[in-house]
């Protein structure tokens, strides 16, 4: 592949903003971490209001609540702007590169949704797995700190769920692609024109569709029925623990909660990960695809 070829594909394209894009995630790491803060904080507030110490147990909570709501607007602002600037280029770099390379209107309309979702995941889904990483790892060394077997407890379930999504991902991969395969034969599809051909054409968009839906229900159900079990654990050692303050359970439980809700966003995180490594295949591409 040649300097110029390699400048003009998606990560070519994507390099001369790596700079503000390290920006905008150094922000969203310190918006994270004041989230993280969250049960702490209320934790704290709850033990002082019920203790008698006034409004002054609330200054840690209204600070953090503050400071996480100056970075999360700063960040949405810089990120619209941003983000749709790297559209601009990635899309128009894709398109006439490729129809230089002779490739099909349909191929190439259907591509450029594609690179949509490509800087889409730049923008919202690397976001979102930074934030429930943080949640996971933060959450679990949180709850260690409220009680050593409800960490424990949480800290364990990670490798076979983890097992559970490496799985998920790549069946995912798999029908991804031929899930996109189909995306890229529908402009031709409509042109044709035929009742039989548009007919076929969604049917099996709607099969590749469903078995994606299938396999991430399936993989989110089996890894939940585990969470399940160390959530009703971590309560019940939680509320057995002699001195306990109801500041103190209430943050542990919405750690536990937290980290659920990280590892349940999980099979659609795997799922646009899936998504952006065929559709990046696909951008750079300049020689026809078959299949």
């Amino acid at each position: 592949m040649s300097e110029d070829t390699k400048s003009a594909t998606f990560f070519g394209v994507v390099k001369p903003y790596r700079m503000r894009i390290s920006i905008t995630y150094s922000v969203m790491l310190f918006e994270n971490i004041f989230e993280l803060l969250y049960p702490f904080a209320i934790g704290l507030a709850i033990n002082g209001l019920i203790a008698g110490e006034g409004i002054v147990s609330l200054s840690l909570f209204a600070a953090i609540w503050g400071l996480q709501l100056i970075t999360a607007t700063a960040r949405q602002l810089y990120d619209t702007r941003l983000f749709a600037m790297i559209y601009s280029e990635v899309a128009s770099s894709m398109i006439l590169r490729q129809r230089d390379a002779g490739k099909a209107t349909s191929e190439i309309a259907a591509r450029s949704v594609m690179a949509r979702e490509a800087v889409d995941f730049f923008e919202f889904e690397i976001p979102a797995m930074v934030t429930a990483l943080i949640t996971l790892v933060g959450g679990v060394a949180m709850l260690f700190v409220y009680n050593v077997l409800a960490g424990a407890a949480m800290l364990l379930i990670l490798l076979p769920v983890g097992l559970i999504y490496r799985k998920y991902g790549k069946r995912s991969f798999a029908l991804t692609q031929r899930l996109n395969n189909r995306h890229e034969r529908e402009v031709g599809a409509i042109e044709d024109g035929s009742h039989f051909r548009v007919k076929k054409h969604f049917a099996a968009l709607a099969r590749w569709r469903i078995m994606l839906s299938d396999a991430q229900a399936i993989a989110w159900a089996i890894a939940d029925f585990i969470i399940f079990g160390a959530v009703m654990a971590v309560l019940l050692v939680v509320t057995q623990e002699p001195g306990i303050k109801a500041g103190d359970v209430f943050a542990a439980m919405a750690y536990v909660l937290t980290i659920v809700a990280a590892l349940d966003e999980a099979p659609l995180l795997v799922e646009q990960f899936s998504r952006l490594v065929d559709i990046r295949r696909r951008v750079d591409e300049t020689e026809e695809v078959t299949g």
